[in-house]
């Protein structure tokens, strides 16, 4: 006998909820012919025998896989012997006299497409949403995203979901919900039933519109009723926000073209985490780029890196190294004169282009802090980290300056990241670790630390057998590696070949002296110290002071104490418990080994400072997050950030010192203006005097900005000298 209603269930780990749903159709005894299918969709056969034993008239269809609910109706539909299709959720309960209401009313009407009950929650009161408008962007924007939860009362959204309907009268309406939907089977095969790229959500939406297309009307019929219990399938996967952001693309791709779903994409995205994160990146480019033009620092040393860049460009000579380090024997690389080269040839040689470029990459530091604090620990943190990085005096103060240091933060939290993503079993990531450790060796010798930081997890790996050791077999992993390593080497070896080995082989063996020397070896030779001990650790605490918070010493003393202590001895207990926090492990391997390379190398020195800035702006984030997301002292922790940001903020824009500790690239630019003035169409050389001019970059900064302004300094001995010296008040310019 056929049936007058086909009962379509599409089950997906749900036995329990199904078998309920099954025994609530039967038991609500309808007074039409029905049959019900069960559609599993579970890639494993956890119902089959038990389904058949307790409902033997229920016919069973095993999908080949979990193919979504509309491809799943649809497969239902081909064994459906009724004249209509009823597709009920598997969390639901049918009430007597549902199943009736529901088909008496559909086949009154010929014009009628798909109609559905009411649905009820499990204390029986009607879910707001029962229906909408057909879809289209506008009401989208104002009805399915962080608008909607801003504004829920905003016209258009009421509109939508048909806010002024009772509940209680039929209503036509533009789409019905998929949660318990009746529809002719003629009518569903007539309009190919639902598009199966639509895995879960918006196929309704999609079923509707078709219906509406082809001029059928949709109702709610409050005679009829549903309990639903709402999301138990769903609630079972891990990737629902991914489906269902999926098939919100694919609907307004289907219905309004793919530039159209891009563009409602990218603004569905937008969310209360995205706006944070984009109030920071804004806050973080608007004190990078507040007056760079005039107050951008500018020193000797810079110069020599820019006179190098121009060179060439002018010339041609490939220079193999960079800039010598505290150690006149030693050379930074040669990266960030290939830079500027590269910035030089785009802006004709602007001084000031480089700033952008740093300031640019700083911003990014941002993202990228925001990013790795995210992965590694929590969105929270990431955000948290993010914030302090953007507003902290000292980033701020470096990214102004267009330097070979400038860009170590940036590339350190890639090593952050690239380590990370390797010692989670992604072996692929571990060339671009070695990438990134070369690039860093490159901008500043002072990173080899990290170098340590990457032997001590290989070390590790070996000796426990680990498989993110093991897969480095890979010959294409090797290749890659061998070729990350070179690339950004290939001119400090191409010049360490020429010169003795001192950028390799000199400068390991010198940092197994200084780490030998560190643990007790008397000093040898000529080797002096640069700084004592004590000299160098307060100078790293009043650098925290600058990093974190700049207005007051005491402070900022306190929150090292409180995040370090807090920090290590989460990192201790989670040793102890051998359950550690990979992210933990990193970050708190990462700062321990780079403080130690910084305490035997024992200069106190800007340039050993950027490598610090990933984590110790992390530890800072994660000690603010635990106060925020605690009930004790939520408060308390959202409080002091707010104040931390205030205090680091406000005085950046009212004292320029904050942005530029020493004299700015106008007062440098006025003073060149004067040495023009002076020499008019005279040769003449330049010479420094005073502190630091014992440096032969001292004037080199000078130097680019004169050829710049076309009146080089003569490289011959002149008569005509031009003096400078520097003081706190300013620039003194002699002639002679």
């Amino acid at each position: 006998m056929n049936s007058n209603v086909s009962l379509i269930i599409v089950s997906y780990k749900v036995k329990r909820e199904i078998f309920n749903c099954i025994r609530s159709i039967i038991e609500s005894k309808p007074k039409i012919n029905f049959e019900i299918i069960v559609v599993d969709n579970d890639e494993k056969n956890t119902i089959e025998e038990d389904l058949k034993k307790q409902f033997p008239r229920v016919k069973y269809v095993k999908s080949p896989k979990n193919i979504g609910f509309g491809a799943g109706c649809n497969l239902g539909s081909k064994y459906a012997r009724g004249e209509v299709l009823f597709l009920v959720n598997p969390d639901t309960e049918v009430p007597e006299g549902t199943i009736d209401n529901l088909y008496n009313f559909l086949i009154s009407d010929k014009n009628i497409g798909a109609v559905s009950p009411i649905l009820l929650n499990n204390r029986g009161v009607p879910y707001f949403v029962q229906g909408s408008e057909l879809i289209n962007p506008i009401n989208a924007v104002f009805s399915l995203s962080g608008i909607y939860k801003l504004f829920p009362k905003n016209w258009i959204a009421e509109n939508f979901f048909y806010k002024d309907w009772d509940r209680k009268a039929v209503r036509e309406m533009d789409v019905v919900p998929g949660t318990s939907l009746m529809i002719k089977k003629k009518v569903f095969d007539e309009i190919g039933g639902f598009d199966e790229e639509f895995f879960l959500f918006f196929e309704e939406a999609d079923l509707c519109k078709r219906l509406k297309i082809k001029g059928y009307r949709n109702y709610s019929v409050p005679d009829a009723k549903i309990i639903h219990f709402g999301g138990i399938s769903t609630k079972k996967r891990n990737d629902i926000k991914e489906i269902f952001s999926k098939s919100r693309f694919y609907y307004f791709k289907k219905w309004y073209g793919s530039f159209l779903a891009l563009i409602l994409k990218l603004f569905f995205r937008f969310n209360k985490n995205l706006l944070f994160l984009t109030i920071i990146l804004f806050l973080a480019a608007l004190l990078r780029f507040y007056k760079l033009g005039s107050t951008m620092e500018f020193i000797g040393d810079q110069g020599w890196f820019y006179l190098s860049a121009r060179d060439l460009l002018l010339t041609g000579n490939i220079p193999l190294v960079g800039i010598t380090s505290s150690h006149t024997w030693l050379h930074q690389g040669p990266l960030w004169t290939y830079i500027l080269s590269l910035i030089f040839l785009i802006s004709n040689f602007n001084p000031v282009a480089p700033a952008y470029f740093t300031a640019i990459f700083s911003v990014l530091s941002t993202f990228l802090i925001y990013r790795v604090g995210t992965i590694l620990f929590s969105r929270q943190t990431g955000l948290v980290s993010g914030l302090l990085y953007a507003v902290s005096p000292l980033t701020v103060l470096h990214s102004r300056m267009p330097y070979h240091t400038t860009l170590i933060p940036f590339f350190s939290l890639l090593f952050i990241l690239f380590i990370y993503k390797w010692l989670s079993g992604k072996a692929m990531f571990f060339p671009a670790v070695i990438l990134v450790l070369s690039i860093l060796y490159n901008l500043e010798l002072s990173t080899t630390s990290l170098w340590i930081v990457l032997v001590l997890f290989m070390v590790y790996g070996i000796y426990k057998k680990k498989q993110f050791v093991s897969k480095l077999k890979n010959p294409k992993i090797i290749l890659l590696s061998i070729i990350g390593f070179i690339v950004p080497m290939l001119p400090i070896l191409i010049y360490d070949f020429n010169h003795g080995f001192p950028q390799t082989f000199k400068f390991i063996a010198w940092i197994g002296y200084k780490f030998l020397k560190f643990f007790g070896l008397p000093g040898v030779g000529s080797i002096t110290e640069q700084s004592s001990y004590l000299t160098v650790l307060n100078f790293f605490l009043e650098s925290y002071g600058r990093l974190i918070f700049a207005e007051s010493y005491q402070i900022a003393l306190i929150l090292l104490i409180i995040s370090f202590s807090l920090f290590f001895f989460i990192l201790y207990k989670d040793i102890g418990k051998k359950k550690i926090q990979l992210g933990y492990l990193l970050i708190g391997i990462y700062f321990i080994i780079s403080f130690l390379g910084f305490l035997i190398a024992k200069t106190s020195s800007e340039a050993y400072l950027p490598i610090f800035f990933p984590p110790i702006i992390i530890i800072a984030g994660l000690v603010f997050n635990k106060l925020i997301v605690s009930n004790t002292f939520k408060l308390i922790g959202i409080t002091f950030l707010i104040i931390l940001v205030s205090f680091n903020v406000y005085p950046l824009f009212k004292n320029n010192s904050r942005i530029n500790e020493g004299l700015s690239f106008k007062n440098r630019l006025n003073a060149v203006g004067r040495i023009i003035a002076l020499t008019q169409d005279q040769e003449y050389n330049l010479l420094g005097k005073g502190e630091g001019s014992q440096f032969e970059s001292f004037t080199m900064n000078y130097e680019y900005l004169l050829w710049w302004k076309s009146h080089p300094a003569s490289r011959e001995s002149v008569k005509t000298k031009i003096i400078i010296s520097e003081t706190s008040k300013g620039i003194i310019i002699e002639k002679k």
